[in-house]
């Protein structure tokens, strides 16, 4: 599924996250800033260092780095919160942010950036879907002057399907209330 919501197009794309070009990807991973196991052997030694120099990133914070060996510019490191912490939504919410604002600040045109805190950390993919998007669509009425294509990546079904029928809501809201530009 794919929609323009003023400047910027937004897609819901099932599949792996490495899969596809962009100018930056994202990791969604621990405040220690640990990667994929898959990505260990195909990132190469500079970012691992990089990673291990940075060492730390508050939950609900993201971080930016050389993309490695990897054939993205950068990869931006966001930390989403654990289902039941206190003020999850909130996080999920500022790390969502955070991410767009260091794609936008590093002049990042193309971003392709996972569900947050889903799986391991135990956040409902329908709320994970409702908060990232609906801070995607806020996002794109800032004063953007580089980032242009957001790709939500899934990996299941259910993702896919969550993702998309919010993306949906959001943008069927959106059209009535008459803000923004969007189409589909």
């Amino acid at each position: 599924m794919k929609a323009k919501v003023n400047k910027v197009r937004i897609q819901i794309e099932e599949g792996d996250l490495l899969s596809q070009t962009s100018d930056a990807i994202v990791n969604s991973t621990t405040p220690n800033l640990n990667l994929p196991a898959a990505w260990h052997s195909v990132v190469g030694d500079q970012l691992l260092e990089d990673l291990y120099l940075l060492g730390y990133c508050e939950v609900g914070s993201a971080t930016i780095t050389i993309a490695g060996d990897l054939p993205y510019q950068t990869i931006i490191h966001v930390v989403g919160p654990r289902w039941g912490d206190k003020s999850a939504r909130g996080k999920l919410a500022n790390a969502t942010w955070n991410t767009l604002q260091l794609a936008e600040d590093n002049e990042q045109i193309s971003l392709r950036i996972p569900p947050i805190s889903v799986g391991e950390n135990g956040y409902p993919i329908e709320n994970c879907a409702r908060t990232m998007l609906q801070e995607i669509i806020d996002f794109t009425f800032e004063p953007l002057k580089h980032l242009r294509h957001i790709t939500t990546c899934t990996t299941t079904d259910i993702e896919t399907q969550s993702f998309q029928q919010e993306l949906s809501e959001q943008l069927h809201k959106l059209k009535q209330s008459g803000e923004g530009k969007v189409s589909v």
